[in-house]
């Protein structure tokens, strides 16, 4: 029976999606910030007694998760985004050193797991846009070396998760949204996004077969010690409960109790079944035998803690949960740091980007001091220095965190020359019927003006053109949503669209001949470009992207060349019910950008969080 260590080898490199599309003919880099909704920081922690104080294994201040052990015991490969970008990292833990890279990819690579002769990692990565299953030589020696012979084992357009490798090599399970719907799309809420069922492969991919057919989510699969079985989640019964099932697909059975969250199952040697459950929001890792009895806790209270595996040979495991944070926390749904990783390089064929990650909403870039404005969790409006340790508010008229109502202020635009900046103040993402006003203020915080007062309707989303004459925003005042243009001092609106249909997040290009705006007119949230005349004349309208699920928050590059915005097209990139730890289920995905000379578009952000609206300078 051949192994998955045979498999691979003499693969080589999957080229697209493992190095950059091609080199930039010139040495122009420009800077994007964009809000992400992420946790602030992780560690891996190894629990060696139970219920005992765990040692840290990771000390960056980014995220570190899902560990996976060595079957000899000596070496962790665990996920991290210390750079940036979700990438693996190699532990020694018998001479514990600074962790080594061993991917090093604009993509996302997460989840990795040990083939049974220590040889092989199996792990999810984004290379092609979407998350499938890979693998590569594993060694310790020559960490690095193991990318150059990775390969895709699934090469599926769904998305594809969570991969477990056999106890005798042969097989792989796995989660996948393959035989789900797409994507929801126009009007519908997240929670229609697909779910996933587990499959089997052999270990080169071949004759995959489903699992399970439940039509929800079953995810995060374990194999027994045997081989005979598999143990994973299910939210069959509600809330997501841990299950065993034979690998025939007979004989299911539960294993976690019902109405309590389980997730994330883990088998010893022995056949005991570790998970991460929640009780009284709070996350900690349990244990049961073989058959759901014997239920006990195993972690300590310090912490929440998520996703458990066992150190083989002993009832040692490891799992991660937050870690220590050293910076003022920036208020939000999830609190955290205000930057979230340092600038982190993306090549686009002509040039680089600089990206940086921050947590407040809807960020603006003033180009000439580098500093952000941004709404902190929809409760005040905020100018931060681009390294995050400088804050001042500027209009905050509630005086309390996690806000959002009639005076929460959001959607700002810095002109660029800097003297202003243009929000909007009301219920964020309300409807026709909620009063939401422009206003313009100093960045200061003085001069606060509303320029929409006599507007009784929800009037949002503004963006300055470049010449600091001009604001373009979505309005309602018609009863749906429809692209208008005002003079920055709030006279001579305009209507620049007429739709049935919303159309909303409008954007003026570098040059103001042009708007960006995003429309569900085709029944799907898809962008636009609209020409517009300096008297507020609307010309030519042309759509710009055709891709299922939503196309979202356009910006132009400052030479007017790029669109960047934000897409679900690649799906999610983790199991809906996992990425909720932190309440996010990752609605509109990723960044990436569209040429508009030839409509070539490429993904900028490759990771389980929602990264949104950014400014491009």
């Amino acid at each position: 029976m051949r192994t998955i260590a045979t498999v691979v080898v003499g693969v080589c490199v999957f080229a697209a999606g493992w190095a950059s599309e091609a080199q930039p003919t010139e040495s122009v880099q420009e800077t994007v910030v964009y809000s992400r909704i992420a946790p602030g920081n992780w560690d891996i922690y190894l629990f060696e007694a139970r219920r005992g104080t765990p040692r840290r294994l990771t000390s960056d201040p980014g995220l570190d998760y899902n560990p996976a052990v060595s079957p000899d015991g000596r070496w962790v490969v665990f996920t991290s985004e210390r750079t940036g970008n979700p990438d693996l990292y190699l532990l020694d833990l018998q001479e514990p050193t600074t962790p080594l890279r061993l991917t090093e990819t604009d993509a996302m690579e997460d989840a990795a797991v040990f083939s049974p002769d220590g040889r092989t990692l199996v792990f999810v990565s984004s290379a092609t846009g979407n998350p499938d299953i890979y693998a590569m030589p594993f060694d310790p020696y020559d960490p690095a070396a193991g990318a150059a012979g990775a390969t895709n084992l699934t090469r599926h357009e769904a998305g594809d998760y969570n991969p477990a490798v056999s106890p005798d090599g042969a097989q792989i399970v796995f989660s996948s949204s393959r035989d789900a719907g797409d994507v929801a799309s126009g009007a519908a809420v997240e929670i229609a996004y697909e779910a996933s069922e587990l499959y089997v492969m052999q270990a080169d991919g071949s004759n995959v077969r489903r699992l399970t057919h439940d039509g929800g989510w079953d995810g995060s699969p374990a194999w027994t010690p045997e081989g005979e079985a598999v143990v994973f989640y299910s939210e069959r019964d509600g809330e997501p409960r841990i299950y065993r099932l034979g690998l025939d697909g007979s004989t299911l059975r539960p294993v976690s109790a019902v109405d309590v969250a389980a997730l994330s199952p883990a088998v010893s040697d022995d056949g005991r079944v570790a998970f991460t459950r929640r009780r009284n929001n709070r996350w900690a890792i349990v244990s049961a035998g073989p058959r759901g009895d014997d239920v006990r806790l195993e972690s300590d209270s310090a912490r929440d803690y998520w996703a458990p595996v066992y150190v083989p040979g002993s009832e040692a495991f490891l799992a991660y949960g937050p870690g220590p944070t050293h910076a003022p926390p920036f208020a939000g749904d999830v609190p955290g740091p205000f930057l979230i990783h340092p600038p982190r390089s993306v090549e686009l064929p002509d040039r680089v980007l600089s990206l940086t990650g921050v947590r407040g909403y809807l960020p603006t870039l003033n180009a000439d001091t580098m500093e952000v404005a941004s709404s902190e969790g929809f409760a005040r409006l905020v100018v931060n220095s681009l390294d995050g340790l400088k804050k001042r508010v500027v209009f905050d008229r509630v005086q309390i965190d996690r806000y959002r109502g009639a005076d929460s202020p959001w959607s700002p635009s810095w002109s660029r020359d800097g003297r202003w900046i243009v929000f909007g103040v009301g219920l964020p993402f309300g409807g026709p019927a909620d009063d939401v006003d422009i206003w313009r203020i100093r960045p200061d915080g003085s001069n606060a003006t509303n320029l929409t007062l006599d507007s009784a309707a929800n009037d949002a989303i503004p963006n300055v053109s470049s010449d600091g004459e001009r604001v373009v925003f979505r309005s309602m005042r018609d009863g749906n949503g429809e692209i208008y243009m005002m003079n920055i001092d709030g006279t001579n609106p305009r209507r620049l669209t007429n739709d049935p249909a919303t159309d909303t997040m409008p954007a003026f290009s570098s040059k103001g001949d042009r708007v960006a705006f995003v429309s569900l007119r085709d029944d799907d949230y898809e962008l636009y470009l609209l020409e517009v005349g300096d008297d507020g004349s609307s010309g030519r309208l042309e759509r710009l992207t055709h891709s299922p699920g939503r196309d979202m928050h356009p910006k132009f590059s400052p030479d007017d060349e790029w669109v960047i915005f934000t897409s679900e097209r690649g799906k999610l990139n983790e199991e809906l019910p996992v990425s909720r730890i932190v309440f996010q289920p990752q609605p509109y995905g990723e960044i990436h950008a569209i040429r508009l000379s030839d409509k070539h578009v490429v993904r900028l952000t490759h990771n389980k969080w929602e990264d949104g609206p950014s400014a491009w300078r």
